[in-house]
Parts: structure tokens; sequence; C-alpha cells
């Protein structure tokens, strides 16, 4: 085997250099687009720094403590305890590093599941909690799931924006403000109104 570790260090290396070149780009998402395609969603803080997998150096974990589930229930049972997330070890790969020092903050992290581990990259809706408005804690908390598999928030980036059907809400926070995280997604959620119809609706108090 040993005349093959040349190789597989050159080749590690090549893909390296390859992967460095591509930047990751990550589409924005309405935070209730990030609830309802995520597999997980939980607040927890990050205690440990990042473990590098030394078989493969490919990818990287992070400890964590969960302080709560709002989705994930039935493909991890409710006793499940998350502690630790997954995500690529590069950068060029999409790959989250945690830049926050302070263990005792509390984040959202929204990601999905493969073989029973949670993992999440740049892509993933991942925020401090108190980052959020008060509207997207009760999404996320409880209002974000009833439009799951019913209602899509439907992007909106260029002029001009129409809707495939009715069950989908016009996301134009890129087209008027300029950014993913304008006035719908800090205070809105698109919900099921009657069957086959679905508006936007405030969750603001």
């Amino acid at each position: 085997m040993a005349p093959f570790a040349p190789l597989s260090s050159g080749l590690f290396l090549l893909l390296s250099l390859i992967a460095s070149s591509r930047a990751c780009t990550c589409a924005p998402h309405h935070p209730q687009t990030a609830f309802c395609n995520s597999d997980v969603v939980i607040r927890a803080k990050f205690v440990g720094p990042a473990e590098v997998n030394q078989t493969t150096l490919l990818n990287q974990r992070y400890e964590i403590k969960m302080t709560k589930m709002f989705k994930g229930f039935d493909a991890l049972g409710h006793a499940a305890d998350i502690r630790f997330v997954y995500t690529p070890a590069m950068e060029s790969l999409c790959g989250y590093f945690h830049q926050s020092q302070n263990r005792s903050e509390e984040f959202l992290i929204a990601g999905r599941l493969r073989n029973g581990r949670l993992h999440i990259s740049t892509c993933s809706f991942l925020v401090p909690w108190l980052t959020l408005s008060p509207s997207q804690q009760k999404g996320f908390t409880k209002t974000y799931s009833a439009g799951c598999g019913t209602c899509t928030v439907f992007p909106c980036s260029t002029i001009p924006c129409k809707l495939e059907n009715n069950t989908h809400c016009l996301w134009t926070d890129q087209l008027l403000q300029g950014s993913e995280k304008g006035y719908q997604s800090r205070n809105f959620a698109c919900l099921p109104q009657n069957p086959g119809l679905c508006t936007w609706q405030s969750l603001r108090a």
C-alpha cells in the first residue's frame, strides 16, 4: 500500500487546488423556505472548536449543546440529542467556519441529515438566535411548519415577476430592498388561507 501514498497525496492536493479556484455560491432563501427544506431545525450553542477528520481531511465537526428542537422529531425521535454538526473542511466546498468565541450564544441551525448526522454548510440558514426578529422567532417556533408542503415562497429578483400558481407567495425583498433580509423575510410567512390558496400573513403581534 505504501507506493500509493504519494499518488493519493498528489490527488488530494490537485483536488484541493481545483476546489479552491471555485467560489462557493449560495442562493438566498426566506427563513420559511430554510425551515421547510431542512431535515432538522434546532437552537444550540457551539461549545467546542472544529475537529478535522484526520483520515480524509475533507470534513470537520463542531461540538454543540442543543437547547431546543423545532423540527426533526420524526427523523430523530423526541429523545434525540444532537451533539455534533458536520461540515466540509474547505470553504471552497461550502464549509462552514464558526467565528463566534462566545460559547453561551445560541444559534438557529437548519441542516440536513445524512446517515443520522446533522450536516451544515455556508449555505445553511445559521444565525445567532437573538438576531432573528420576533416574527422570525415565532415562525421557527410554531408558524412556518403550517406552510410546509402546501405553500411556496417564490423569489422575485428581476422584473417582470409572476406567480406560477395560487399556492405561491411572491417574495420581493431582493428586488425592492436589495437584500434577502428585508421586510417580508423579517415579518411574514406564506401560509394557507383557503384550499389551494396561500397568502402572505404577518407574524407581528
